[in-house]
């Protein structure tokens, strides 16, 4: 975010990215006294399923020349960490970031960042670590190619091998429902479009918490880690890249549309609501293939959840891992958000 915003404000993280018991909502079909009785395998396995292992986010990073600590946990799956992280100055002094600003050369040090960390931890001795570090250079490549476009995070600096810091920007995800001034997906599209012009592909814009809506109601766009470029030789032919290109960008162009359809039907123009569904080939194999894999997905989940080896926050703002209440709702929920698609 992060520009990423997580949707509760309880209590601060520690290391390992967990809250505080009291905080935790409780499930009374898990056998609480099994866990700790965990065998030491069973735990090191569970710590396998997210990217930073059972260590968690850092509690404290240095970059831009300040010290940073974490202040909150905004999600930590099997691929990736984010973080929101306050200078370490304003947390002592409690000073807010609007009278506090620090100059080291030509750079103002923000008063929060976000930090993202994406996969280092292996998964029983495979060495995901590897993708991971290939997933960190190829996001920071494509947001860097996006510098200019007020609507995208800057990315502040690398700061190892799978992380890198960008600006936060203070919001709310789609996924919230915020209240959205009238003319929000026009300014979505022509960021999109911006996007698009620097020959990009984001394929990630169908979950709305990476599109963010700041304070002042205009749109944000983050989460470029499965983004993809595609140039103009990627077929070694100029006319099939930029078809191929435009095709794969037709995708990002429904899923907003379909956000606005569900989020503000009113406003939908007949040629929107004609782009807000698809039912294209490519998009029905999609579909075929990944409502399966959720609901085996889940299950197992479910399963590794109710033995105790997978353990973590069970906020809302935490990702399908950590967050059993998402992934233990009703067999209908899904049925309904799978048909309004």
């Amino acid at each position: 975010m992060s520009t990423e915003r997580s949707i509760h404000d309880g209590p601060v993280a520690d290391m390992s990215g967990h809250r505080p018991a009291a905080t935790a909502r409780t499930d009374p079909q898990r056998d609480e006294s099994r866990v700790g009785t965990l065998p030491r395998a069973v735990g090191w396995f569970g710590r396998c399923f997210y990217a930073c292992g059972g260590k968690g986010l850092p509690p404290q990073i240095t970059c831009l020349g300040g010290q940073y600590v974490l202040e909150k946990v905004l999600k930590h799956d099997f691929h990736a960490a984010t973080g929101l992280y306050r200078r370490e100055l304003e947390v002592a002094s409690g000073k807010l970031e609007e009278d506090f600003k620090h100059h080291t050369s030509n750079i103002t040090l923000p008063s929060r960042l976000i930090c993202k960390i994406n996969r280092r931890m292996h998964f029983c001795f495979l060495p995901l670590g590897l993708i991971g570090r290939l997933m960190t250079h190829r996001e920071v490549y494509n947001l860097r190619r996006c510098e200019g476009i007020p609507e995208v995070p800057k990315v502040l600096a690398r700061i190892g091998p799978h992380m890198y810091v960008y600006e936060y920007i203070e919001g709310q995800s789609l996924n919230e429902k915020p209240p959205l001034p009238a003319d929000f997906f026009d300014r979505l599209v022509i960021a999109l479009q911006k996007v698009h012009a620097r020959n990009l592909v984001h394929f990630d814009l169908h979950k709305p918490g990476n599109i963010l809506v700041d304070m002042e109601g205009r749109p944000h766009i983050i989460d470029f880690q499965i983004s993809r470029h595609i140039g103009d030789r990627f077929f070694l032919s100029r006319r099939l890249s930029s078809r191929f290109r435009r095709w794969l960008q037709s995708y990002d162009l429904y899923h907003v549309y379909k956000h606005k359809r569900r989020l503000q039907p009113e406003l939908l123009t007949e040629a929107e609501a004609e782009l807000s569904y698809n039912h294209t080939l490519g998009l029905e194999i999609q579909r075929a293939i990944a409502r399966p894999y959720k609901k085996i997905r889940r299950a197992c989940l479910r399963y590794l959840y109710a033995k105790g080896i997978l353990t973590g926050t069970q906020d809302a703002g935490t990702c399908a891992e950590t967050n059993p209440v998402r992934w233990t709702k009703g067999p209908n929920d899904g049925h309904h958000r799978a048909k309004n698609e």
